[in-house]
């Protein structure tokens, strides 16, 4: 009777851990890629972010295709698509490069594939920022469950994590439409009060 609430236990156990898995990962552009790096840099001027960029990270569980075309600022600057923001997770730039102290951890994980994107952002916030730009997705082929296994930097196993840029984003013509006849009412106001 007691090997048999011990063993029901220990399933219990087991089955917990599995389904409340998760893995670590070190949440860093300049160790990454097997110490390679991955640096970001500012569209069409070939330099790198200056300091105080902010880069945040986004991941699924399993492979997403989510890629970036680098010669469109529409393609840089759009939405991260089929990944969630890992929230509480951030890491200030310095000299083109991101490396926040300590692993950070992926809820869920239990083994296989992980898919990643980091977008970056020069304000205090994405939605406060006048330039921000997206890595793309890229996919790990697995990451540390934690213990004695080392934990991988981002892009060390399967897909490197690439270079990306940040611009500053187009506005659709609608918006510079409406900003022209506002502008064009300004003036009409402003010259109705000379007269």
């Amino acid at each position: 009777m007691k090997k048999s609430i011990f063993a029901a236990v220990l399933g219990m156990a087991a089955c917990a851990a599995t389904s409340y898995g998760q893995g670590f990962v070190t949440f860093s552009s300049y160790l990454a890629n097997n110490g390679l790096g991955a640096n970001t840099s500012t569209f069409g001027t070939g330099t790198a972010v200056p300091d105080g960029y902010t880069a945040i990270l986004y991941y699924s569980l399993g492979t997403v295709v989510d890629s970036v075309n680098n010669s469109s600022i529409d393609s840089i600057t759009s939405g991260v698509t089929g990944l969630q923001l890992l929230s509480g997770v951030s890491a200030t730039y310095s000299g083109g490069y991101f490396t926040l102290a300590g692993d950070v951890s992926i809820p869920g994980y239990t083994s296989g594939p992980v898919t990643f994107e980091v977008v970056a952002y020069n304000g205090a916030s994405l939605a406060a920022s006048t330039t921000w730009g997206r890595s793309g997705a890229f996919t790990m082929t697995s990451i540390s469950p934690g213990g004695a296994v080392p934990t991988p930097v981002l892009g060390d196993t399967g897909t490197g994590f690439p270079n990306f840029f940040v611009a500053t984003p187009v506005p659709e013509p609608t918006t510079l439409a409406l900003a022209g006849f506002g502008g064009l009412a300004a003036l009409v106001a402003f010259r109705r009060k000379q007269a």
